[in-house]
């Protein structure tokens, strides 16, 4: 079988499972052991299959069973643990992915007793305890050389044995506890214990391995805790579908729960996950869809006024600055500073700089993008890289893939340029540990870095490894975190769902940002912010059907919302429903007289309902109380046009092209002289906006074709249109210069 074809029976499976179909699963698994010389699985199904007959058969007969409910979950889970036995039997023999050719290769580091492994840490130990002792220098940097190598191979060993492990039994779960709650400070094994862990339960399911994490949840190390925080995430999202069969696991689900610092460590985490997501381009989203979608409001108006450059002005992107002291008012500020920490710390900057460091043949080794870094072998008895090694152990900045891809990079630089580097870094990082002293030393306003730097490491190995294409990718897997029904246990209580969504809110998540509103809203249904800012990711979304029905439901919870009322206006705008806006920009008006963007935008309404009159007495209003008089003026213009007051019109466009002209300021110009008879000056200002607007011809027919009924109203003959354009048509082609010089 392929490895495509063994997934997709694997996952049939598992949705037959899911859907209680045992017959269908028996089915599948059957044809499945065709391919497997397996007696004793197949043995194991049949037996299974007989109990799950007999158990029918009761049922037919009416025979009451009070064990039936566990006997029937007892026997879903063993039926699942054979479809993980044989889909890691058929995939360990012909599986080309790194995970199961390491399996191949590395049997003996993988047949190795978890008991032998132990015995050579404490050998370890006892050797590093004795080197203490010793007072040559020389001496000791040369035992220490031959230590450091040791734990190397042992680290690679150990990271291996647990990584392509099978499922484990009582005896080996509990020496690896062992391993993980009595190993000192100086080894970094208990840190590579549960990532390969980790690895491997997302590879393929152990309910002890899982319950291992679980124990180590609450583990005195901040960086092993952290890392056991994450593969628990990681874990339940995989395996939230069947998780409900193993009691033990949920049992100690809930025991953690009870904790409040628990539930603080896992929205910690999933606050990382939000950090370390594809970065989503919101802002060109906006661009290449939202404006256009505006423009469509109505094309020749808004060519005419230039509503690209009104954008600003017509506050389609602000937010409410209400939020803020809503917020405050009802206690919740504590929670937005604890926001604003995160934010803070938790960034993912360096990510495009070490992106080409990777390249070094350390990092084949899937062990070193997460290994703590400590002092390489090469960098013992060598004072620049020993001082060197000595900061990027201590750095909170760097991630420790970030930290090898650093220290590889500088101890292969001449001398002089490496004694610089080091000085330059050890300063800088001496500087930023004096600004976040303050705050690293409150671990309730930050998120704790140790899962920031390892989040970082799982980022780089997924994103980057040679081998990446082998795994599948933790950061594109679905659902988001808060969609998992037991993360969602997790967090689902205001306080985590509050920073979460504001979370996704900042950071311009908006379809993430709804859902958590969603979910607030059904805790809070009459909170008006909620409504705002789910209207405000719709909007921001392009959807402003829905958006709108969003901003009335705030607007009924309150009425006097000007930022409401004002939103309700721009959809309205949004979907040409002009008089509909402009009974909202009234409204708004009058909540805030003074306001000449409010102004602005009822004469652009009165222009969309062909208004003229009314338009123009609101356009000369702006003109005179705004200080950037361009706006209104190209209002003001092409407004007079439409009316006949070509003079006046002339007047604004003259103004207009006075600085920094656009080439609708030049067209609506043309315009005007070529309904005053001046063809040349006419054609002249239209190859000026052709010219300026870097359209082809074509897209300048097009944009000058919207214009056409508004020029027969002005009294232009429709049969002397094509005249015009061939005139300015032959002026391209023979690039003639014979209009310039008027």
């Amino acid at each position: 079988m392929t490895k495509q074809e063994t997934q997709k029976y694997f996952e049939r499976v598992a949705k037959s499972l899911e859907q209680k179909r045992l017959k269908q699963s028996f089915d599948l698994l059957t044809s499945l052991f065709s391919h497997l010389q397996n007696w004793q699985l197949q043995e194991k199904l049949n037996t299974l299959q007989d109990t799950y007959k007999m158990m029918l058969q009761y049922h037919v007969e009416g025979v009451n069973d009070p064990c039936r409910e566990k006997v029937y979950n007892d026997l879903l889970r063993s039926i699942y643990q054979i479809a993980d036995a044989a889909i890691l039997q058929i995939k360990s023999s012909n599986d080309n992915s790194l995970f199961y050719e390491r399996r191949r290769a590395c049997r003996y580091y993988v047949s190795e007793t978890s008991g032998e492994l132990i015995q050579l840490l404490e050998d370890l130990l006892g050797k590093m305890t004795l080197l203490s002792l010793l007072e040559e220098e020389t001496e000791k940097n040369r035992n220490l050389k031959d230590l450091e190598r040791q734990k190397e191979i042992l680290g690679y060993k150990i990271f291996h044995a647990v990584w392509l492990s099978d499922s484990w039994t009582s005896d080996e779960k509990k020496q690896w506890s062992n391993v993980l709650n009595n190993q000192p400070d100086m080894f970094f094994f208990p840190s590579l214990v549960i990532t390969g862990l980790t690895l491997n339960i997302l590879e393929t399911f152990d309910e002890k391995k899982a319950v291992l994490l679980f124990e180590t949840a609450q583990n005195k190390n901040e960086e092993i805790r952290e890392r056991a925080l994450t593969g628990i995430v990681l874990f339940l999202r995989k395996y939230n579908n069947r998780l409900y069969l193993y009691p033990e696991i949920n049992e100690r689900l809930n025991l953690l729960a009870e904790d409040p610092k628990f539930i603080r460590r896992i929205r910690h985490i999933l606050l990382q996950f939000i950090l370390s997501r594809e970065t989503e381009k919101i802002t060109r989203k906006i661009t290449d869809e939202l404006i256009p979608e505006m423009i469509k409001i109505s094309p020749k108006t808004g060519n005419r006024i230039n509503l690209s450059e009104l954008m600003n002005e017509t506050g389609i992107d602000d937010k409410n600055p209400e939020w803020q002291s809503r917020i405050e008012k009802a206690g919740l500020q504590d929670k937005l500073q604890e926001l604003s920490e995160l934010q803070l710390e938790g960034a993912d900057v360096m990510h495009s700089s070490f992106i080409h460091l990777k390249n070094y043949p350390f990092f084949n080794e899937p062990s070193n993008w997460f290994a703590p870094f400590t002092l390489p072998v090469e960098a013992i008895g060598d004072k620049d890289l020993t001082q060197l090694s000595d900061v990027l152990t201590t750095s909170a900045m760097l991630c420790n893939s970030d930290k090898y891809s650093f220290y590889l990079s500088v101890s292969q630089m001449p001398e002089n340029y490496r004694k610089m580097m080091i000085g330059q870094f050890s300063k800088e990082t001496d500087a930023v540990k004096e600004v976040l002293k303050d705050d690293l030393q409150d671990e309730s306003k930050t998120i704790n870095y140790h899962a920031r730097q390892y989040i970082q490491d799982l980022y780089r190995f997924y994103k980057l490894h040679p081998r990446r294409n082998d795994f599948e990718d933790i950061f594109e897997t679905k659902p988001e975190f808060y969609k998992v029904p037991l993360i969602n246990q997790l967090i689902k209580d205001n306080d985590s769902l509050f920073i979460i969504g504001e979370y996704y809110f900042n950071k311009n998540y908006f379809e993430d940002a709804i859902d958590v509103f969603n979910m607030l809203l059904q805790i809070d249904p009459n909170n008006d912010i909620l409504h705002q800012k789910k209207g405000y990711c719709l909007q921001m979304m392009g959807k402003p059907n829905e958006a709108l029905n969003a901003y009335q439901k705030a607007e009924l919870l309150n009425a006097n919302s000007s930022w409401t009322i004002k939103k309700l206006a721009h959809c309205h705008r949004l979907l040409r429903q002009p008089q509909d806006a402009l009974h909202y920009y009234k409204k708004a008006e009058q909540l805030n007289p003074d306001n000449l963007t409010i102004q602005l935008n009822i004469g652009h309404c009165y222009l969309e309902l062909k208004n003229y009159d009314q338009a123009l007495k609101y356009y000369f209003k702006v003109e005179y109380l705004i200080k950037n008089k361009e706006k209104a003026q190209r209002a003001i213009g092409w407004c007079s046009f439409l009316v006949g007051k070509y003079q006046q019109a002339l007047d604004y466009f003259n103004k207009t092209m006075e600085n920094n002209p656009t080439p609708m300021d030049y067209l609506n110009a043309g315009h005007v002289h070529l309904v005053l008879e001046n063809n040349k000056e006419a054609i002249r200002l239209y190859k000026l906006a052709l010219e300026k607007g870097n359209y082809t011809f074509d897209e300048f027919v097009d944009i000058f074709s919207h214009d056409i009924p508004d020029l027969i109203v002005a009294g232009i003959n429709e049969k002397d249109i094509p005249f015009v354009l061939d005139d300015l048509m032959y002026l391209q082609v023979s690039d003639l210069n014979i209009i310039d010089n008027y």
